[in-house]
């Protein structure tokens, strides 16, 4: 059984590290080519099935969603030049734009888009992240149940016209379609599963790959998807898992985009680069999971205890320099939780745990920065008689357990990639979730988020979010460490991009001369 989208937890799976690149470039940099060096690279070319963090990032250049990004991640036309939500936010009609082919020439409909939908939603070939479609009316029962997927709110009467109906109202659906990719099942129905190798692919977006080894990706021009003459004409993009060799590489020039240089630099790059150390703030979350079903950790109040029982500040700027921001809340920006070990250590006596007769679990930590803060959190649970035994593994075993709720504790990484709203953060740990690792089940949470989607008022919005998240925290399920930024580095020669976004739509980007 799995529950937890590796796309979300884990970025580094699917590409080894490179021993040996080159310390300093030797050739000139192609005038027409962005050269990309990412953390990792996609496990599949199919929207439907791929899961790593890499493939997400790497589908908005070559796949159209129904709708795009605009100015600080709001809707922008895609395959969808119109958006209407009725009355009550809970049908949304959108209108596909004419015009618009796959990369055989193809025109793109409304059809192809609820057909892409209807086959995420069939059991046998669900969508890697069908859970986040789950309020569109009866997906979850076909994906779950294995009921008809042709059942769906999904329907397009004709070849611009799609309709959408929710199980409820969301004010903001708009923002699920910002990461599906329908797929050409014409070409799916001829080649199957094959449709992804690279001389049977056919993509709707302005890039269509030409070449794949396991560490690289080529992407060339393709102006039946929208690419234009003042995009890059090509786009060569290395997985390179390493940070450090990331860094070295764009410094020698070999890189105009080098993701997430180390962490722990992040003042020395400020300082080195300037402008082109480009840093945005991202739904990216560090967090204790606790197994809810294991007898130490079954009761709230221990759960409560240990999260007020080690310090996010200290491990925020001390062990993690400060380039990280301290996360006892899930909605940025809000004032922390106190660290406040007298009383957690008053609600650990109550239950019988003290120095003497400490509570024992293993906490589950990644071998990279992740680790050095595990070390801090356990030292402080000492101070109050809990003994937390690190098992320190690679993110593949630890993703495996994470599936197979064959842990403890674990410290985990969420990724939820383009989705800053708060809402999508805490869903991934509700009924469904992405991140469902903890076995913890509240339907008032659930009902609670489902309230705050259906309003379309920020203040109103606001305010049943932060009552989700109140529930959320009396509960423990889990508990934040910190949120990490999104971090670039940017050559000179790339300019353009989307206001308030990181270079991550590459079709905005343009390469000087």
């Amino acid at each position: 059984m799995v529950d937890i989208d590796r796309r979300y937890l884990v970025s580094t799976l699917s590409a080894a590290p490179f021993a040996s690149l080159p310390a300093c470039s030797k050739a000139p940099a192609p005038p027409d080519t962005l050269r990309v060096g990412l953390v990792g690279g996609p496990d599949s070319l199919d929207p439907l099935k791929a899961e790593f963090a890499a493939a997400a990032l790497l589908f908005r250049q070559f796949f159209l969603p129904l709708i795009g990004y605009g100015p600080n991640g709001g809707p922008a036309p895609a395959l969808a030049n119109s958006w209407t939500p009725s009355n009550t936010n809970q049908v949304w009609t959108f209108k596909i734009a004419p015009g618009r082919t796959w990369s055989d020439g193809k025109p793109i409909t409304s059809k192809d888009v609820q057909d892409s939908l209807r086959l995420g939603a069939d059991q046998k070939t669900a969508y890697a992240d069908a859970s986040e479609l789950f309020m569109i009316k009866g997906y979850r029962d076909c994906v779950v149940d294995g009921k008809d997927s042709a059942t769906i709110g999904v329907r397009a009467p004709d070849p611009t016209t799609l309709i959408i109906e929710l199980n409820a109202p969301d004010a903001q659906f708009w923002s699920r379609m910002q990461e599906f990719y329908p797929i050409p099942l014409h070409v799916r129905k001829i080649y199957g599963d094959k449709w992804t190798e690279l001389d049977k692919i056919v993509v709707s977006g302005p890039y269509k790959p030409i070449e794949r080894t396991q560490t690289r990706l080529l992407f060339d021009h393709n102006p039946l998807g929208g690419w234009k003459a003042n995009m890059p004409k090509k786009i060569s993009v290395e997985a390179i898992e390493d940070a450090s060799t990331r860094l070295r590489m764009f410094q020698s020039g070999d890189l105009d985009l080098a993701q997430d240089p180390p962490l722990l630099r992040a003042k020395n790059l400020s300082e080195e680069f300037g402008t082109q150390y480009q840093v945005f703030p991202a739904p990216r979350f560090v967090y204790i999971s606790f197994n809810t079903k294991k007898p130490q950790l079954k009761d709230p109040n221990i759960r409560r205890a240990l999260a007020m029982g080690f310090d996010r500040t200290i491990i925020a700027n001390t062990i993690m320099r400060g380039s990280v921001e301290p996360a006892g809340r899930f909605i940025h920006g809000l004032k922390q939780p106190a660290f406040d070990p007298n009383q957690a250590q008053a609600i650990l006596t109550a239950k019988g745990i003290t120095p003497a007769n400490p509570l024992r679990f293993e906490l589950l930590v990644a071998k990279d920065d992740r680790e050095r803060a595990a070390i801090q959190i356990a030292d402080m649970w000492r101070q109050i008689g809990v003994e937390a035994s690190l098992y320190a593994a690679d993110s593949n075993a630890i993703v495996s357990r994470l599936n197979g709720f064959d842990f403890d504790a674990a410290v985990v990484r969420l990724d939820k990639g383009m989705k800053s709203d708060p809402i999508d953060l805490m869903a991934s740990w509700g009924a469904g979730g992405t991140a469902y690792s903890h076995q913890w089940k509240d339907w008032a949470f659930d009902q609670a988020l489902s309230a705050a989607r259906a309003q379309s008022h920020p203040e109103a919005r606001r305010a049943k979010t932060l009552k989700a998240e109140a529930i959320l925290l009396q509960a423990s399920p889990i508990t934040g460490i910190w949120f990490f930024p999104s971090t670039w580095l940017v050559h000179k020669r790339v300019t353009g991009g989307i206001e308030g976004l990181a270079p991550i739509i590459w079709p905005s980007l343009h390469i000087a001369a």
